[in-house]
């Protein structure tokens, strides 16, 4: 059996899978709330983004028909991109990563 049906078909793959990406975002979130106090925290908020996307491509390479359909994971794919071309800072930057978090969750329920 190869990878990508073991962690699709077995009981605990995709929840894995699904539980480091929203792991990342709690990493990741958390180095960006207190980024203003801990400067040197740049070291771990790459460590939370590299767990968003390595996780984040497997869940699509699992499941690439539902989040190719969904609207709810391209609002968020434009979301992602606006974040890295402005580079928006403080509340801008807070606000914008909450919306990606919303449309996250929007993909499981719509």
């Amino acid at each position: 059996m190869n990878l990508h049906t073991f962690l699709r078909e077995s009981t605990w793959g995709y929840p894995i899978i699904s539980a480091i990406h929203v792991l990342g975002i709690a990493w990741f979130g958390g180095t960006i709330l207190v980024s203003s106090w801990a400067p040197e925290l740049r070291r771990w908020r790459h460590i939370g983004v590299a767990l968003l996307l390595i996780s984040g491509a497997v869940l699509f390479w699992l499941q690439p028909q539902q989040y190719y359909t969904s609207v709810a994971f391209w609002v968020k794919m434009i979301l992602i991109v606006a974040v890295l071309i402005m580079r928006p800072a403080g509340m801008l930057s807070i606000a914008l990563w909450i919306a990606i978090i919303f449309a996250s969750r929007g993909i499981a329920f719509w």
